[in-house]
Protein backbone atom coordinates (compact mmCIF):
# COMPACT_ATOMS: atom_id res chain seq x y z
CA UNK A 1 0.00 0.00 0.00
CA UNK A 2 1.23 3.42 -1.00
CA UNK A 3 1.93 6.02 1.91
CA UNK A 4 -1.19 8.66 2.54
CA UNK A 5 -0.54 11.70 4.57
CA UNK A 6 -2.69 13.00 7.27
CA UNK A 7 -4.50 15.34 4.96
CA UNK A 8 -5.13 11.96 2.63
CA UNK A 9 -6.49 10.19 5.87
CA UNK A 10 -8.53 13.38 6.80
CA UNK A 11 -10.60 13.09 3.94
CA UNK A 12 -11.24 9.72 3.84
CA UNK A 13 -12.20 10.04 7.16
CA UNK A 14 -15.26 12.63 5.66
CA UNK A 15 -15.77 10.35 3.04
CA UNK A 16 -15.98 7.27 5.68
CA UNK A 17 -18.40 9.50 7.82
CA UNK A 18 -20.83 10.64 4.97
CA UNK A 19 -21.09 6.85 4.23
CA UNK A 20 -22.44 5.80 7.51
CA UNK A 21 -24.80 8.67 6.83
CA UNK A 22 -25.69 7.74 3.87
CA UNK A 23 -25.99 4.37 5.40
CA UNK A 24 -28.31 5.49 8.68
CA UNK A 25 -30.80 7.21 6.09
CA UNK A 26 -31.22 3.81 4.01
CA UNK A 27 -28.97 4.44 1.13
CA UNK A 28 -25.61 2.50 -0.23
CA UNK A 29 -23.05 3.70 1.79
CA UNK A 30 -20.42 5.28 -0.24
CA UNK A 31 -19.07 8.63 0.52
CA UNK A 32 -16.33 10.98 -1.57
CA UNK A 33 -14.38 13.92 -1.34
CA UNK A 34 -12.92 16.47 -3.56
CA UNK A 35 -10.16 18.45 -2.65
CA UNK A 36 -7.79 20.95 -4.89
CA UNK A 37 -3.91 21.58 -3.51
CA UNK A 38 -5.05 20.03 -0.29
CA UNK A 39 -7.82 21.75 0.86
CA UNK A 40 -11.57 20.04 0.96
CA UNK A 41 -13.89 21.22 -1.93
CA UNK A 42 -16.50 19.25 -1.36
CA UNK A 43 -18.23 16.30 0.11
CA UNK A 44 -20.87 13.84 -0.60
CA UNK A 45 -22.89 10.78 -0.45
CA UNK A 46 -24.59 7.96 -3.34
CA UNK A 47 -27.98 9.51 -3.57
CA UNK A 48 -29.49 6.51 -5.53
CA UNK A 49 -31.86 6.09 -2.99
CA UNK A 50 -33.22 8.82 -2.98
CA UNK A 51 -36.84 9.29 -4.04
CA UNK A 52 -37.15 12.25 -6.04
CA UNK A 53 -33.46 11.57 -7.62
CA UNK A 54 -33.25 7.92 -8.60
CA UNK A 55 -30.91 7.27 -10.98
CA UNK A 56 -28.14 5.61 -11.49
CA UNK A 57 -25.73 8.29 -12.63
CA UNK A 58 -26.94 9.66 -8.98
CA UNK A 59 -23.07 8.02 -7.47
CA UNK A 60 -21.12 10.11 -4.65
CA UNK A 61 -18.21 10.79 -7.09
CA UNK A 62 -20.30 11.34 -9.90
CA UNK A 63 -22.37 14.15 -8.18
CA UNK A 64 -19.05 15.71 -6.71
CA UNK A 65 -17.43 16.39 -10.12
CA UNK A 66 -20.98 17.30 -11.74
CA UNK A 67 -21.80 19.51 -8.92
CA UNK A 68 -18.27 21.10 -9.11
CA UNK A 69 -17.74 21.19 -12.51
CA UNK A 70 -16.70 25.21 -12.69
CA UNK A 71 -14.26 25.29 -10.01
CA UNK A 72 -12.69 21.97 -11.05
CA UNK A 73 -12.23 23.63 -14.95
CA UNK A 74 -10.53 26.72 -13.68
CA UNK A 75 -8.55 25.14 -11.09
CA UNK A 76 -6.99 22.06 -13.79
CA UNK A 77 -6.53 25.54 -15.68
CA UNK A 78 -4.71 26.84 -13.29
CA UNK A 79 -2.81 23.42 -12.72
CA UNK A 80 -3.85 23.09 -9.25
CA UNK A 81 -3.70 19.20 -8.27
CA UNK A 82 -7.27 17.46 -7.75
CA UNK A 83 -8.01 14.86 -5.75
CA UNK A 84 -10.90 12.40 -5.68
CA UNK A 85 -11.53 10.01 -2.48
CA UNK A 86 -14.07 7.42 -2.09
CA UNK A 87 -14.73 4.45 0.08
CA UNK A 88 -15.86 2.45 -2.86
CA UNK A 89 -13.44 2.00 -5.89
CA UNK A 90 -15.61 4.09 -8.62
CA UNK A 91 -17.40 1.91 -11.22
CA UNK A 92 -16.62 3.20 -14.95
CA UNK A 93 -18.83 6.22 -14.89
CA UNK A 94 -17.20 7.34 -12.31
CA UNK A 95 -14.08 6.81 -13.69
CA UNK A 96 -14.93 8.36 -17.53
CA UNK A 97 -16.24 11.39 -15.33
CA UNK A 98 -13.19 11.66 -13.30
CA UNK A 99 -10.91 11.65 -16.17
CA UNK A 100 -12.72 13.87 -18.54
CA UNK A 101 -12.73 16.80 -15.75
CA UNK A 102 -8.74 16.25 -15.19
CA UNK A 103 -8.90 14.30 -12.03
CA UNK A 104 -4.73 13.85 -10.78
CA UNK A 105 -5.58 11.35 -8.58
CA UNK A 106 -8.12 8.75 -7.31
CA UNK A 107 -7.63 7.33 -3.87
CA UNK A 108 -10.10 4.62 -2.56
CA UNK A 109 -10.22 2.51 0.10
CA UNK A 110 -12.31 -0.72 -0.61
CA UNK A 111 -12.04 -2.15 -3.94
CA UNK A 112 -15.45 -3.18 -5.79
CA UNK A 113 -15.35 -6.73 -6.64
CA UNK A 114 -18.72 -5.84 -8.91
CA UNK A 115 -18.42 -2.81 -10.44
CA UNK A 116 -14.97 -1.05 -10.02
CA UNK A 117 -13.04 0.29 -12.79
CA UNK A 118 -9.89 1.25 -11.60
CA UNK A 119 -7.98 -1.75 -13.16
CA UNK A 120 -9.05 -0.80 -16.19
CA UNK A 121 -6.16 -0.57 -19.08
CA UNK A 122 -6.54 2.76 -20.86
CA UNK A 123 -4.18 1.74 -23.23
CA UNK A 124 -6.42 1.12 -26.20
CA UNK A 125 -9.22 4.14 -25.87
CA UNK A 126 -7.23 6.89 -27.63
CA UNK A 127 -4.08 8.65 -27.13
CA UNK A 128 -5.68 11.72 -24.37
CA UNK A 129 -6.63 9.41 -21.99
CA UNK A 130 -3.07 8.79 -21.76
CA UNK A 131 -2.14 11.99 -21.38
CA UNK A 132 -4.88 12.90 -18.62
CA UNK A 133 -5.34 9.53 -16.94
CA UNK A 134 -5.26 10.21 -12.60
CA UNK A 135 -3.14 8.19 -10.32
CA UNK A 136 -4.63 5.82 -8.86
CA UNK A 137 -4.20 4.47 -5.43
CA UNK A 138 -5.98 1.86 -3.85
CA UNK A 139 -5.82 2.38 0.38
CA UNK A 140 -7.05 -0.41 2.01
CA UNK A 141 -6.00 0.85 5.39
CA UNK A 142 -9.58 0.23 7.49
CA UNK A 143 -11.93 -2.23 6.49
CA UNK A 144 -15.03 0.34 7.56
CA UNK A 145 -16.03 0.87 4.46
CA UNK A 146 -16.39 -3.17 3.25
CA UNK A 147 -18.23 -3.18 6.63
CA UNK A 148 -21.01 -0.26 6.00
CA UNK A 149 -21.46 -2.45 2.53
CA UNK A 150 -21.61 -5.68 3.71
CA UNK A 151 -24.17 -4.58 6.40
CA UNK A 152 -26.25 -2.83 3.50
CA UNK A 153 -26.40 -5.97 1.89
CA UNK A 154 -28.24 -7.59 4.50
CA UNK A 155 -30.35 -5.39 5.04
CA UNK A 156 -31.13 -5.00 1.54
CA UNK A 157 -32.04 -8.62 1.93
CA UNK A 158 -34.45 -7.74 4.77
CA UNK A 159 -36.04 -5.26 3.07
CA UNK A 160 -37.02 -8.35 0.34
CA UNK A 161 -34.40 -7.23 -1.96
CA UNK A 162 -32.27 -10.24 -2.52
CA UNK A 163 -30.31 -11.16 -6.14
CA UNK A 164 -28.19 -8.17 -6.33
CA UNK A 165 -27.53 -7.93 -2.54
CA UNK A 166 -26.97 -11.70 -2.43
CA UNK A 167 -24.74 -11.62 -5.43
CA UNK A 168 -22.35 -8.96 -3.78
CA UNK A 169 -22.13 -10.72 -0.37
CA UNK A 170 -20.50 -13.62 -2.59
CA UNK A 171 -18.25 -11.33 -4.59
CA UNK A 172 -16.98 -10.12 -1.08
CA UNK A 173 -16.80 -13.08 0.47
CA UNK A 174 -14.63 -14.20 -2.60
CA UNK A 175 -12.44 -11.47 -2.77
CA UNK A 176 -11.97 -12.33 0.71
CA UNK A 177 -11.10 -16.37 0.36
CA UNK A 178 -9.14 -14.94 -2.42
CA UNK A 179 -6.88 -12.86 -0.28
CA UNK A 180 -6.60 -15.19 2.44
CA UNK A 181 -4.96 -17.87 -0.26
CA UNK A 182 -2.32 -15.15 -1.19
Amino acid sequence: MKEITQFDKECFEKAISIAREIHANGGCPVGAVLAIDEKILAIGGNERHKLEKKSYINHAENLLIIKNGNVLHDANKQNKKISLYSTLEPCLQCLGTAVINHIDRILFIESDPNGGACNLKHDNIGVWYKEVWPEIIHCPFTDEPKKLMIKFFHEEIERGHIDLPNKMLKLFNAKDDNANMV
